[in-house]
């Protein structure tokens, strides 16, 4: 029986950083998953975007499409995560990796501290199908490019994932709670930026 790989995801991410090459491809991030199911992946994608990495140019976009088509495997009912071999290929330089490692890490850590199974109805296998919904939506706001708008919905993300790999529904609840927010703040933004530029058009082009 091949014994079940039961590392935090911060010693996950000690290990990577440790081994990483010039690039560290997605190929080498869904490796590091071993048998885990999708909870851990979501969490390894939102990561970048959540710890602010995701201002580098192609970043947000990068870890913003695989998660995209993680959550349409979880509505689906997969049973693991999957990704297509052109995405797999698609790499990050590996100073950005660690800084990504260096940022997220020590934060893991203390929240790995208060992570426990409870509210078990809320990560289950319904539950989790649901929440593919609540991943493809924040993940579609991660992909696009607003400024200041890719952070809180990936770190709503991380926290709904947190608590899937733990079985703690308290943390997916908190997680769907800052996801209302974080879909809230993209939205702002967007408008925002659209009555800018309209004011623009109307005081140059306006009568």
């Amino acid at each position: 029986m091949t014994r079940r790989d039961e590392r935090k995801v911060s010693d996950i991410l000690r290990a990577m950083r440790a081994e990483a090459g010039e690039r560290v491809k997605l190929a080498d991030i869904v490796a590091s998953l071993g048998e885990r199911a999708f909870g851990v992946a979501m969490l390894m994608f939102a990561l970048p975007n959540a710890v602010g990495i995701g201002t580098i140019p192609g970043v947000s976009t990068l870890f913003g499409v695989p998660q995209i088509v993680l959550a349409l495997q979880m509505l689906a009912g997969f049973e693991r995560p999957w990704l297509p071999h052109w995405l797999l290929e698609k790499s990050i330089a590996r100073a950005d990796f660690e800084t990504m490692v260096d940022r997220g890490v020590p934060i893991l850590v203390r929240i790995e501290r208060y992570l426990k199974p409870r509210w078990g109805g809320l990560t289950g296998a319904l539950a989790e199908r649901i929440l593919g919904l609540v991943f493809l939506a924040l993940a579609a706001i991660v992909s696009l490019p607003i400024p200041l708008g890719n952070q809180a919905p990936a770190v709503a993300m991380a926290v709904v994932a947190l608590g899937l790999t733990a079985r703690d529904g308290v943390f997916v609840v908190a997680g769907c709670v800052l996801g209302i927010f974080a879909t809230a703040l993209a939205g702002f933004v967007v408008l925002g930026g659209a009555a800018m530029i309209w004011l623009a058009i109307t005081h140059f082009f306006g009568s």
